[in-house]
């Protein structure tokens, strides 16, 4: 059922990067997370329980800006059991809870906007019906959502891109036809945060592949690039695998290995943890109360259990996922669907923490970039 999953995709890839324009019918999304919604799950408290690995837990309760000084733009990987190719719009227990997991970590940086889109499900990937057409209905519902964004709610504001899986593969569309295009949108790009995806660049380069304007982050304070890896345990993705090489899931196909690869950029790197990832999940919710189930706070995390680092071997280019401590007690980072997955469930959470400090930083330095271009502007202006 694994290798049926894995050639589905892998045979559905060149569908997403070569999808034709959107049909005739009316694209159609709902907002799952906006800013004034009644139900937010993209919002809410920050608080988390740090696990030490013999036994002991401090909760922190991390700052939330008032006034968020950007936007972040999320949409959500393939969760949808729905029986139907395309999803309907109908929100349930699983956007919310990947929402939870992915999206809210950031809102207290940002303000949040995830669209419910109608995905491409699972049952289309399983029966053969991942189309053209039901995959450029998916990408029509996330560029209807994004319109609607940038025309009603932008406003000039800096914009932080936030995908995973089949999420980052309609962002990282978006991103060529949107920002890779325009200059004075890419000026607003504070970073794209695209996991799982596989996103391509020229071997050994920043840049060049999917996008042509713009690169891999290499500093934590640079802003208008791309933050994007595929984990692994110990030993290469496996030929065939369906993340972390030129010929798998969401890639362009037909692509030359000798030329390009697949983009790796380690946030535990970037954040100055010297590749300590920082893990954070979301607590399970009671179904009956929704009150956090396992822990008293909405998040956990077990610090300083395992690293990362980006590895091209064998003609991958991945992030190579190691335990610290084999002996350490605490829940272990797996590959539950199989090598050729590699830790593709959990990669966001993994390095969660991470990624949210970089995007601070990243934040911070955004917000400075522009108060001095409005500050030079102004200084022209004035009369000599």
């Amino acid at each position: 059922m694994k290798r049926l999953l894995l050639s589905a995709l892998v045979l559905s890839a060149g569908a997403l990067m070569t999808a034709g324009p959107a049909s005739a019918a009316e694209p159609e999304f709902r907002w799952l997370c906006k800013p004034g919604l009644a139900e937010n799950p993209c919002t809410g408290s920050l608080a988390t329980t740090e696990v030490s690995n013999v036994g002991q837990e401090i909760v922190t309760k991390p700052k939330r800006a008032k006034k968020p000084p950007v936007d972040c733009f999320y949409v959500y990987p393939t969760v949808s059991g729905q029986q139907t190719p395309n999803a309907d719009l109908s929100i349930e227990p699983t956007q919310i809870a990947v929402a939870r997991q992915q999206a809210a970590i950031f809102s207290g940086n940002c303000r949040v906007f995830a669209p419910v889109y109608p995905q491409f499900t699972v049952a289309a990937i399983f029966s053969g019906q991942l189309t053209p057409e039901v995959i450029d209905k998916a990408y029509a519902g996330v560029k209807a959502a994004w319109n609607e964004y940038l025309k009603k709610y932008n406003h000039g504001r800096g914009i932080v891109l936030i995908g995973h899986s089949q999420g980052t593969g309609h962002l990282g569309h978006l991103v060529e036809n949107t920002f890779d295009r325009k200059p004075s949108l890419r000026k607003r790009l504070v970073s794209a945060v695209l996991m799982g995806g596989n996103i391509y660049v020229k071997k050994g380069k920043r840049v060049g592949g999917q996008f042509m304007h713009v690169p891999a982050c290499v500093k934590a304070a640079e802003t208008g690039c791309v933050i994007a890896s595929s984990g692994f345990l110990k030993d290469p993705p496996p030929e065939g695998s369906l993340f972390g090489r030129v010929a798998g899931a969401l890639v362009k196909p037909g692509l030359d290995p000798d030329k390009f690869e697949i983009m790796c950029v380690n946030a535990a790197s970037l954040d100055g943890s010297g590749g300590v990832m920082n893990s954070l999940y979301s607590t399970p919710r009671d179904p009956e109360t929704g009150a956090p189930n396992g822990y008293d706070t909405p998040f956990y995390s077990f610090p300083i259990q395992y690293s990362a680092k980006c590895v091209r071997k064998d003609g991958a280019h991945y992030l190579q996922v190691t335990d610290l401590a084999p002996e350490d007690p605490r829940p272990k980072i797996s590959e539950p669907l199989g090598r050729a997955w590699g830790t593709h469930l959990t990669e966001v959470s993994d390095s969660g923490g991470n990624l949210v400090a970089v995007v601070r930083r990243q934040t911070a330095a955004y917000v400075k970039k522009v108060r001095l271009a409005k500050k030079k502007k102004k200084s022209q202006r004035k009369p000599k």
